[in-house]
């Protein structure tokens, strides 16, 4: 099947009723709402919003698929507006990171018959991923993460050669980041892809925004990954060290500076650059200077 035709489908799955729903729906109602247990977990960092629980389902896959539940932009200012465009269905929200990729795993994959296990976690804004402490009782093949801006695929710590020729094969595009929270489970010894789902512009506040078509582009795509690589483990080597992440900050990859990276505005005090784009302050499209100086 094209992925043109790929593309058709993963569009008439699209329901913006349930988009919306996921959006606006509280992080504590996903686990009764969607049939998943709630695990409580020993946070060890405190944080201004609780952090301390994960919502799991075995749905009886072979790969674990992720997304996060908390969102920078407060609960009451979440709800999306829709319109249609000449570039299709069009999504401004303070929701979609990541409430977007949510959707994705809760909606469109099921409806497209692709079964996987859930993963939501909470307090990846902050820093403090509950994916670290989860303890899977079963091993998976691999870990798929919807939470990436844009239209590529990035993979941290898991990536290589293998990895990006399977990506390539399934027409996506192999991108830079820095974290989400997969960087968090290395402990269960996979490969693990953070896949895009399209949001776009400062989508750390009600700014954000998506050309839904780009989402169905990229659902696609994964689509035909899964269909390529099912049944295939993808083991990882887990770092026997944290290079990445140290006291007062982290891992720069532009100019290789260690715990430079801001943990809070994900700047590097070096080089200026943003951790995710690498664009300077001024230009960069992740974080706008209002909030950033609100935050320091």
């Amino acid at each position: 099947m094209s992925r043109k035709t790929l593309t058709r489908e993963v569009r008439r799955a699209y329901s913006q009723d349930s988009l919306a729903r996921i959006c606006m729906l509280p992080e504590k109602e996903f686990g009764a709402a969607y049939g998943m247990q709630t695990i409580h977990v020993d946070q060890k960092w405190p944080t201004s919003e609780p952090a301390d629980y994960y919502h799991f389902r075995d749905n009886g896959s072979r790969v674990l698929a992720v997304a996060h539940l908390d969102t920078v932009v407060r609960p009451e200012r979440r709800a999306p507006r829709f319109r249609d465009t000449k570039g299709g269905p069009h999504i401004v929200s303070g929701a979609l990171d990541d409430r977007l990729g949510a959707y994705v795993i809760l909606g469109l994959l099921p409806a497209l018959g692709v079964t996987c296990d859930w993963l939501f976690t909470t307090g990846e804004e902050s820093g403090q991923s509950t994916a670290e402490l989860f303890k899977p009782e079963k091993d998976y093949d691999w870990l798929i993460e919807f939470d990436r801006m844009g239209t590529d695929v990035v993979m941290y710590q898991y990536e290589d050669e293998a990895c990006c020729q399977a990506v390539q094969e399934c027409g996506a595009v192999m991108g830079t980041g820095s974290y989400s929270d997969i960087a968090y489970l290395e402990h269960l010894e996979v490969k693990a892809f953070n896949w895009g789902v399209g949001y776009r512009g400062d989508y750390h506040s009600e700014k954000g925004y998506a050309f839904l078509d780009d989402t169905f582009a990229m659902v696609a795509k994964y689509l035909r990954f899964h269909e390529q690589n099912e049944g295939t483990g993808m083991p990882h080597e887990p770092c026997r060290y944290d290079d990445r992440s140290f006291d007062d900050g982290y891992y720069c990859r532009f100019c290789q500076g260690k715990n430079t990276v801001d943990a809070v505005t994900w700047y590097c005090r070096e080089c200026g650059s943003c951790a995710d784009c690498g664009q300077a302050g001024n230009e960069c499209m992740c974080y706008v200077p209002e909030r950033i100086a609100k935050m320091t």
